[in-house]
Order: structure tokens, then C-alpha cells, then sequence
């Protein structure tokens, strides 16, 4: 089963959620409504004695926990965050309060993309880094994506620092990495100029829409499955070396 191209932080009234399991990566982790537990702060409460106040003023903390559905996987997931009051339109056109929820961490987090099994460990520690966090900043998660590509380009062997005119180290642009690495895949290297460029705002402290972020995951995933997980690939290159080895005989 394939992992998301998104991933709601929301929900109304009652976790209502369902994500890939990150440690079986077949079952999925789903809320255990009975762990479910909504709890008002003391301030909060205090603020209904206020004349003006109104239920938007409300503010909550929860926690729930998930369970994988796959019984021998049976993972623990423990997800935390806020909620507050809204109102919405009910079918005869009357409104209603309801509850509404942030999710704000997520441990241990789903993984919100395919990861060849054969990622190079640096490259997946990134990623799984970046699916941490972002449940609690998507800028930030961005960022961690973009230290996952420089850490492809590293496992790809293009050089990260070079020698300037004075002979000091200095760092090489991921930008300059990519055009580097574009003589030899061009077709990669161009994709993730997208990833760069979401990387950057992540960088800048700049704020990531969700669907920048997982389009550039879904490109990123798209990468890894051609360069770990390239059936044709490996067929061609095992039939070549049969090839270069029968000559040899």
C-alpha cells in the first residue's frame, strides 16, 4: 500500500485518522478512540466567568493513542496537540459547536513516502527526520528534506567542498551540486531542483505549503525507487556483466 500524498493535521470532534505504519509498512496506525482524552486547562476554564465569553474562547490539549491494525506488528504510535471550539451549518441551515483539533507531535511519526529498502542510511535517517517534524512545522521538514538530497548527492559522489582561489575549503552550493551531478543524470538532477527550491524556504525560515511538501516528497520517492529500486536497471546491468564475463572465457 502506498503512503499518502498528503497528510490531514485536522480533525473534528473525534481522531479520525488512518496512516501507514512506519514499522511493518503494510498495516495502518489508527486511533484507539478509548485512549482519546480532551482536557481543558485551568485558564481556560477560569475564562467562562468572563462576562463576554464566548465557547470560540475555549482551548484544549489531547492525546490519543494509534495501534497498527496488523496484529502481529501491533505498533505504538502516541499523537498530542490542541483544539479549540468552531461552529459549522448543520442540514436545516442552523449552526452548531463543535470540537476541532491540531495534531502537533506524532511519535513515532508514519512515513509519508516510499523509502526503497535499499536508501543509503543517511538518506532515510533525513527523510524519517523530516516526517517527524512535519507534524509540528512543515518549514522545518522541508529543511530536513533538503539535508536528505545533499546526502544522496554525498552517497552519489559529488564533491560537497572545494578549494577556492586561496586555497580555503569552501562549501559548494546545492544549486552547484546539482548542475554537477546533472552531467551524469540529467533527468534526476532537474527534478530536484523542485526539492531545492522547497528546501530553501525551509532554510529561510519561510512558511511551506503541505502540498509543496509532498509533491516534493513524491518526486524525492520517485528518485530513490529509480536509483535503489530499478529492476530494469539491475536486469540490464546483470545481463551486461554476464556478457563481459562469457568474453572472458
Amino acid at each position: 500500500m502506498a503512503p499518502p500524498i498528503s497528510a490531514r493535521k485536522n480533525f473534528s470532534d473525534a481522531p479520525d485518522f488512518e496512516y501507514l505504519c512506519p514499522q511493518c509498512g503494510v498495516g495502518f496506525l489508527v486511533p484507539d478512540q478509548d485512549t482519546f482524552k480532551s482536557t481543558e486547562p485551568a485558564y481556560s476554564r477560569g475564562a467562562h466567568s468572563d462576562q463576554a465569553w464566548e465557547p470560540e474562547w475555549i482551548t484544549y490539549r489531547f492525546t490519543v493513542t494509534c495501534v497498527c491494525t496488523k496484529k502481529d506488528c501491533g505498533e505504538l504510535a502516541f499523537v498530542s496537540g490542541a483544539g479549540s471550539v468552531d461552529q459549522r451549518y448543520v442540514d436545516d441551515g442552523q449552526s452548531e459547536y463543535y470540537d476541532h483539533f491540531s495534531i502537533k507531535s506524532f511519535f513515532p511519526a508514519p512515513r509519508l513516502c516510499h523509502i526503497p529498502a535499499d536508501t543509503p542510511a543517511k538518506v532515510e535517517e533525513c527523510l524519517e527526520k523530516s516526517f517527524s517534524l512535519y507534524w509540528v512545522d512543515t518549514a522545518a521538514a522541508a529543511n530536513a528534506l533538503r539535508a536528505s538530497l545533499e546526502a544522496l548527492l554525498d552517497e552519489l559522489k559529488i564533491p560537497r567542498y572545494k578549494k577556492n582561489a586561496k586555497g580555503e575549503t569552501i562549501y559548494i552550493t546545492l544549486n552547484s551540486r546539482l548542475e554537477s551531478w546533472s552531467a551524469s543524470n540529467e533527468a534526476h538532477a532537474n527534478l530536484c531542483l523542485a526539492l531545492k527550491e522547497v528546501g530553501n524556504l525551509g532554510s529561510h525560515g519561510d512558511s511551506v505549503k503541505s502540498k509543496h511538501y509532498f509533491g516534493s516528497l513524491e518526486i524525492y520517492s520517485h528518485i530513490l525507487k529509480e536509483l535503489f529500486e530499478n529492476n530494469a536497471k539491475n536486469m540490464k546491468d546483470l545481463a551486461q556483466s554476464i556478457r563481459d564475463e562469457i568474453k572472458t572465457l
